[in-house]
C-alpha cells in the first residue's frame, strides 16, 4: 500500500497558471541497509542478516568501482545503472573541458520488468501531510482540540518537499 498526501503546486513554467493538486508519496519509516538484510533473512534465506548485509555493502562498492570505470550494470529484473554526466555547455568542441564544465555524475536507475507493473499492484490510503501532521501534533501537545488546516501554515503554500 502506498500512503500518499495531496498537496497545491504551482506550474513552475507558467506562474500565472492556477496551483494544481498533486499527490506526494509519504514514507512511514525509513528501512535502512541492517533492516532490509534482516527482511531479506527472514524470507526462508539460508542466509544471516550479516552475511546478506555484507553482500549488498560489497555490491555497492563493486558497482561504484564499475560506475566508475565506465561500466553499465545490467542486474537482471533490479533493472540498469548507468552514469549520467550534468555538464555545462562550452563555446565549443575546442573549449569544452570536463574539469571546468562537468557539475556533477548522477547514478540513472532503469526500472527492471519488475518494477515496471507497481501501478497495477498496489492500493492507495490518503494520510495527512508531513506538514498537516505536525500542526496536529503541536495543538495536541498544547492542549488545543482543534487545529486550522485551510491556511498556509497547513502545508499549502511554500516548500512542495517540506509540505508534502
Amino acid at each position: 500500500m502506498i500512503n500518499y498526501s495531496i498537496s497545491l503546486r504551482a506550474n513552475p513554467s507558467d506562474k500565472d497558471a492556477p496551483k494544481k493538486a498533486y499527490a506526494n508519496a509519504q514514507y512511514s519509516e525509513i528501512m535502512t541497509l541492517e533492516k532490509f538484510a534482516e527482511h531479506i533473512s527472514d524470507h526462508g534465506s539460508k542466509y544471516n542478516r550479516a552475511d546478506i548485509q555484507a553482500v549488498l555493502i560489497q555490491a555497492v562498492d563493486c558497482m561504484r568501482e564499475q560506475l566508475l570505470a565506465g561500466q553499465r550494470i545490467q542486474l537482471g529484473d533490479l533493472g540498469t545503472f548507468s552514469v549520467h554526466i550534468n555538464s555545462m555547455g562550452a563555446e565549443s568542441l575546442e573549449t569544452y573541458n570536463p574539469a571546468i564544465h562537468v557539475k556533477d555524475l548522477n547514478v540513472r536507475w532503469k526500472a527492471g520488468t519488475r518494477f515496471l507493473s507497481l501501478l497495477d499492484e498496489t492500493t492507495f490510503n490518503l494520510v495527512p501531510t508531513r506538514k498537516a501532521a505536525k500542526l496536529v501534533v503541536k495543538a495536541l501537545k498544547a492542549g488545543k482540540t482543534s487545529v486550522d488546516l485551510t491556511g498556509e501554515d497547513a502545508g499549502t503554500a511554500g516548500n512542495p518537499e517540506e509540505n508534502a
